[in-house]
């Protein structure tokens, strides 16, 4: 920093031109000894920031040139602080300039070795919110919940349980009685035990909260019969119920956290919280994690803001610019993308230069994952309980607003969104299709609520056109996720349509059951009758079918839906994720997140 400032001092004479100096004029704008301002320029030279041409003899002049504007130089000082994990440096470094200092963290996104450690840093659009499993969380949350707490078990994608926390499970004939059984030596993040008696009080104090109630009102009772055996004694049968157990929700934390509220929290997972603030989430590898270390040593993710406009330009280079474009992501889907710096992007066939054999082949893999469809879908919900439209007219609706008509009204395709037209709640369910009859006379006014994201604003503003094209004067109402989860918990949706979005978690059979039967804004659309009908269905579903068969059993309940009008699909959204070969075969996951705890490089 030191070495800088003299640096800063001999600008105003002149960059990238020779400039006719004797060594007394350099030290009087450097302000030191002629000594002193021959060792200064000695290492300047030597970082390669000018070139000194000493002349021979006293008072002759040398020849200087200063090789950097003062832009220049500080984004090239602040990458070095960047790489070597001195963050606090290089922000002040670029004089606090915060959209400065987020263009260059998205430029040097990626996996890098410090000291012997793997450190991955990344950036992302917006601040995370407190990363705990009893809140409602959005699709980013949900991913981190993974990474810093275990479950019992895991379920995967397919219905198969698998180990966690605990190593065994069972349950007796009647599908009444679960059995889980705890590993030994488990501990939190802060050190403390582990055991059957404190998941016991952290379940039976979830009971209690809204958000839990639905899921749980078959559970009679949870009890540790010994240190490591937990029993749940059910009032109905219920086969699929460990899949409800491996959701994020049921991640298990201490009891005590459901009554705090620091964002640094305490996990069981593989990763522990070493801050957690609006400017970044900060993770380290949990040593006494039980199963296999992470491999990568300390995760960092940024908060970079979008930006409009590109202001800055670096000094000597008027066309040259510092910050990129921050356009608003059309979802809040994750974009890692560390491109080669001679490379524009690519399609997913492109290969990176320079990669070994081997890295082209990892590399390809992983681009195969580029385009895979989210397990979930962006719907439109009648609010029945509050709106003055028909039957009738939700049927024509449910036609006329058809998802590709949507984006065309604003102007945009799926291919530009990164969207594709549903058929269904779900990409592998079978496509339902309406025919657009005779219109029918429609109410004068509508209102359309939203939660405040791109994708679903672009699709309020589609329908609020289609809508005006039909005489229908629309209103329009953006809510943050907080807003709009607090109204649902309040029964206080007034608008008539209800544009919302659901990702399914890996967990995917059992996700998509306690999407259907304890979604909360389902729960506040829909008419009472049309609620009872749909948890009996649901509720004979968990009674009577196998976790690995949820996805068929729940399939005609869906449709069953879309045909009756309570709701219509528009949208699946297409998870991508971008990297280079310094992230070696790293998955994608269900929520368009690399797998960070597998990301590694060559030493």
């Amino acid at each position: 920093m030191k070495l800088f400032r003299y640096y800063s001092r001999l600008i105003p004479l002149g960059v990238k031109e020779e400039l006719s100096l004797t060594l007394s004029e350099v030290a009087d704008k450097l302000s030191s000894s002629l000594r002193h301002a021959r060792n200064l320029l000695g290492q300047m030279q030597a970082v390669n920031w000018l070139t000194w041409q000493p002349s021979v003899g006293r008072n002759q002049r040398s020849i200087l040139t200063l090789h950097l504007g003062l832009k220049e130089l500080q984004q090239i000082i602040a990458l070095q602080f960047v790489e070597a994990g001195y963050y606090d440096k290089a922000l002040e470094m670029l004089d606090g300039n915060q959209q400065w200092f987020g263009s260059l963290l998205k430029d040097t996104s990626g996996a890098t070795q410090r000291s012997g450690e793997l450190h991955l840093q990344l950036t992302y659009y917006r601040p995370f919110s407190r990363i705990v499993p009893h809140e409602p969380q959005r699709n980013s949350e949900r991913f981190f919940l993974r990474q810093i707490y275990s479950c019992l078990v895991r379920c995967d994608a397919d219905g198969n349980i698998a180990a966690d926390l605990a190593h065994h499970w069972q349950h007796d004939s009647t599908g009444t009685c679960w059995k889980f059984y705890l590993r030994r030596g488990l501990t939190f993040h802060d050190g403390s035990e582990i055991t059957a008696p404190l998941i016991a009080q952290l379940i039976t104090q979830l009971q209690h909260q809204t958000t839990y109630q639905q899921d749980l009102a078959h559970l009679a009772s949870v009890t540790a019969t010994r240190e490591h055996t937990l029993v749940f004694e059910l009032t109905q049968a219920d086969l699929g119920f460990a899949g409800l157990l491996a959701d994020p929700k049921y991640s298990i934390q201490p009891p005590n956290q459901l009554s705090t509220s620091s964002k640094r929290a305490i996990g069981s997972g593989p990763f522990q919280v070493v801050s957690h603030t609006k400017e970044k989430l900060h993770l380290q590898a949990f040593p006494h994690y039980y199963a296999c270390r992470a491999l990568t040593d300390e995760v960092t993710i940024w908060h970079v803001p979008t930006f409009k406009k590109k202001k800055l330009t670096l000094d000597g280079e008027a066309s040259a610019v510092i910050n990129d474009d921050f356009p608003e992501l059309p979802t809040c889907r994750q974009y890692l993308q560390c491109l080669d710096s001679n490379q524009v992007e690519g399609s997913a066939s492109d290969t990176h230069r320079g990669a070994s054999e081997y890295d082209q082949a990892s590399i390809m893999q992983s681009e195969m994952q580029r385009a895979l469809l989210e397990h979930g879908c962006v719907y439109l919900v009648f609010n029945q309980r509050q709106s003055v439209l028909t039957e009738e007219q939700r049927h024509w609706l449910r036609a006329y607003l058809a998802p590709r008509e949507i984006l065309q009204a604003v102007g945009t395709t799926e291919d530009l969104q990164g969207l594709q037209a549903a058929t269904n709640l779900l990409p592998i369910w079978t496509a339902v299709y309406t025919p657009l009859t005779h219109a029918c006379p429609l109410p004068k006014k509508l209102s359309i609520a939203h939660y405040d994201q791109g994708d679903l604003r672009n699709a309020a503003q589609g329908i609020a056109k289609l809508l005006e094209d039909k005489g229908v004067q629309t209103s329009t109402i953006g809510y943050s996720y907080e807003q709009l989860q607090a109204q649902i918990r309040a029964d206080s949706v007034r608008e008539d349509l209800v544009l919302t979005s659901t990702s399914l978690d890996d967990n995917r059979p059992a996700s998509a059951f306690r999407w259907l039967y304890a979604d909360p804004l389902l729960n506040n659309l829909l008419l009472t009758a049309q609620r009872e009908w749909l948890t009996t269905q649901l509720v004979s579903i968990r009674q009577t079918t196998q976790l690995d068969a949820y996805l068929s059993a729940i399939e005609p309940l869906a449709t069953a839906m879309i045909n009756a009008s309570w709701l219509v699909p528009l949208y699946h959204h297409q998870q991508t994720l971008r990297f280079q070969d310094v992230l070696q075969g790293v998955a994608i996951t269900n929520w368009g997140w690399p797998e960070i705890k597998d990301v590694w490089i060559e030493n």
